[in-house]
């Protein structure tokens, strides 16, 4: 006895989030009233926040979250129709392609400031685990981890991949990939490949990634376009990119000037190499992490 499964097609699935878009705008602009306090692009009343970036600022969970706190709409929209307005709330992404223009920022030298990188309260000072919740990782999911260093990062995407999944541990340092695999091993981790890349390829299997995740790493790359490029190729149609760097802007950033970037500077360097931002986490509280898909 053989059981059919249904599996939507690709034109399937886009129409059923067009019409869940349809239908969540709908009951924002409508029969929920959340235009009665919240504003987009001008519309609708300021006595609460101004929504008009809330798709780049917020995960399908956090928003889904939000919305199902008590609260003035909590009324007027039905458990059932939340997924809609989180669906239409995900398309408010007002933000303008940025354009391109010449890299100006000096690349910074290599850290091999181990003690940085492993001190213990960088965890709660980051809010590391917040952040690599946030993005989503599935079970069975492919990652690059470049930049790698002391596997700070590596282990905790390697459990959010599962055993099904698998990381890449990237890194042109051998020295550093060894100490990530001590990382791993001391945590009996498993499920993680190590890389030796060089300045120019980080080495990936293309169309193969589901995410790649570049933490405090990206400004170190002496030849930024190119590995990019390179990047860009590794991952699947529905890939990501993750760029996550101590910020310019926030003097509280443990980092010297020439190991942070601005919110422009990544904008205009990646974009231009065929990505567009997808989403912001905001919520960091002194770094940048940016979401890009391939264009």
């Amino acid at each position: 006895m053989f059981l059919r499964v249904f599996v939507p097609s690709w034109s399937q699935a886009t129409q059923g989030l067009a019409a869940d878009i349809a239908a969540g705008k709908a009951v924002f602009e409508g029969s929920g009233g959340c235009l009665t306090c919240h504003s987009v692009d001008g519309r609708g009343q300021k006595s609460a926040r101004d929504l008009s970036w809330i798709g780049l600022l917020r995960t399908r969970a956090s928003l889904r979250e939000t919305l199902a706190k008590p609260g003035p709409h909590a009324s007027k929209v039905s458990p059932g129709e939340i997924d809609h307005v989180v669906a239409y709330l995900r398309t408010l992404r007002s933000l303008p392609p940025s354009d391109p223009s010449e890299r100006t920022r000096e690349v910074a030298p290599l850290s091999e400031n181990v003690g940085f990188f492993n001190r213990p309260e960088r965890a709660a000072e980051e809010k590391t685990d917040a952040l690599v919740e946030a993005l989503d990782i599935r079970d069975g999911d492919r990652v690059a981890d470049i930049g790698a260093g002391t596997g700070f990062f590596t282990w905790r995407l390697a459990k959010r991949a599962g055993a099904r999944g698998k990381v890449l541990a990237v890194d042109i340092q051998q020295s550093m990939l060894d100490r990530a695999a001590a990382a791993m091993k001391e945590r009996g981790v498993t499920n993680v490949d190590y890389v030796l890349a060089s300045e120019r390829d980080p080495k990936l299997p293309p169309r193969s990634l589901d995410m790649v995740f570049i933490a405090h790493s990206y400004h170190e790359f002496t030849e930024p376009e190119t590995m990019i490029e390179a990047v860009r190729r590794s991952l699947n149609p529905a890939g990501r990119l993750v760029i996550v760097e101590y910020a310019k802007e926030k003097r509280a950033a443990p980092a010297s000037p020439l190991h942070k970037m601005s919110f422009d500077e990544i904008r205009t360097e990646i974009e231009p190499l065929g990505f567009e931002l997808e989403q912001i986490l905001d919520f960091l509280p002194m770094q940048h992490a940016l979401i890009f898909t391939a264009r």
